[in-house]
């Protein structure tokens, strides 16, 4: 562990500004502890630019699990999807991907999600083999094959878009088209291609309020499209001039009905109104702006958007109107990109905490309701990588999984109680 230490006299300086908080912090004498670290992965390979996050989660009954997309050189036998004990860091299976299409992108980012109606959640993931492959996730062994059309970029979801009681796994490929597959059938349930290639997770949640769930994607081009059960356009939008790079969905305009949140490479961050796709507000941030977590940090009823930039600056927005509660600097100066922040209560003390990583290998704790710096982890390798915040050993505490650059994954103790 190594952490940065500068000669400063305070460790955070408070403005309040037009109504916002901002929290500048420096990591210096007297700032927040160091977090420990729970345990470090064998997954290293010979790249640095491993940019897909691990997804983790209690399976099979309770078992604790981390799934980590690890991607290697190119023609090389370092490209796997490998399963980590939660609680050690030990490997438990992997599934390689064959050299011939080993890439940076050779697996995306993973889901859990109970896709076949057996009681029991699976592993999705999409990989550069140009297929969605589901695994049961104690012993990695293939419950299903989908052929996409180019490689799977994005993670999966796993929704009943009906509501009769048949899950669909919905996945988009790196070209744009969108898939929608039931368990045991021979192909896709329905397939529709989109003019524009897709990197950002796509997400399912009921966006019109009719007590069933519907599929928002958003596009390369600016583009967002809501299908329905049955692959009709609800709605599409040529959102921004930006592309579509990190979305997250939640009813931040408490009208019961969820919202589509997006960010674009030009630094747009909107809250898309799910019935119509119209934009319930905007803001224009740095580039790169980056959005995955949304949650009531402050336990006022009303739900906070938590944004990064390439600025390395943490945001809390007002879910109903984008406006600025808080704002924390985690490095200074900008960066390459800065992965969009976790939300979870991992130190146990029944409050929520922003978990964010900058791209320079820090991983900063942060009090979800005011802003404030409680712990900080540094290694020195960089994170392309969102965190993974997740209960994987039942206790009511989260735990904290962050993929390097490398390939290796980092467990960190988020402070306060045991982990």
């Amino acid at each position: 562990m190594r952490i940065r230490i500068a000669v400063v006299a305070a460790a955070v300086t408070v403005a309040v500004v037009a109504g916002a908080v901002a929290v500048t912090t420096d990591f210096g004498l007297g700032g927040p502890p160091a977090l420990d670290v729970r345990w470090t992965s064998d997954t290293a390979t010979s790249v640095g630019a491993n940019h897909h996050a691990a997804v983790a989660g209690a399976v099979g009954g309770g078992e604790g699990l981390v799934f980590a997309p690890v991607s290697g050189a190119g023609g090389s036998d370092e490209c796997r999807l490998v399963a980590l004990d939660a609680a050690t860091g030990e490997r438990r299976w992997h599934d390689p991907i064959p050299p011939a299409n080993c890439t940076l992108h050779s697996v995306a980012d993973p889901a859990l999600g109970d896709f076949d109606g057996d009681g029991e959640r699976e592993v999705l993931a999409g990989s550069t083999t140009e297929e969605l492959v589901a695994y049961d996730p104690t012993t990695g062994t293939v419950e299903a094959r989908f052929p996409l059309d180019a490689y799977g970029y994005t993670r999966p979801a796993v929704a009943d878009l009906a509501g009769d009681g048949t899950p669909e796994a919905l996945v988009v490929d790196s070209g744009g088209t969108v898939f929608a597959f039931h368990a045991g059938a021979d192909g896709p349930a329905w397939r529709r291609s989109l003019d524009g290639n897709a990197y950002a997770p796509p997400g399912a949640a009921d966006f019109t309020g009719d007590g069933t769930d519907e599929f928002a994607v958003g596009l390369g081009t600016g583009r967002v499209v809501l299908f329905d059960a049955g692959g009709d356009v609800v709605w599409e939008r040529v959102a921004f001039g930006g592309s579509v790079s990190w979305t997250a969905t939640a009813d931040v305009a408490g009208d019961d009905a969820a919202e589509f949140v997006i960010a674009t490479t030009d630094g747009t961050v909107a809250a898309l109104d799910g019935r119509t796709g119209e934009p319930v507000w905007t803001r224009a941030l740095d580039e790169y702006a980056a959005v995955r977590a949304v949650a009531d940090g402050d336990d006022d009823g009303h739900p906070e958007v938590y944004v990064t930039a390439r600025d390395q600056r943490l945001r809390a927005l007002d879910g109903a109107t984008g406006d600025t509660d808080w704002t924390v600097e985690l490095a200074a100066g900008d960066a390459q990109m800065t992965p969009p922040p976790a939300v979870g209560d991992v130190d146990g003390d029944g409050r929520l905490d922003v978990v964010a990583v900058t791209n320079g290998g820090t991983v900063v704790v942060v009090d979800a309701a005011e802003g404030h710096v409680t712990g900080t982890y540094e290694r020195d390798t960089a994170v392309f990588a969102h965190p993974t915040v997740a209960d994987t050993d039942g206790d009511g505490d989260d735990e904290v999984f962050v993929v390097y650059g490398d390939g290796v994954v980092v467990s960190v103790d988020g402070g306060g109680a045991e982990p």
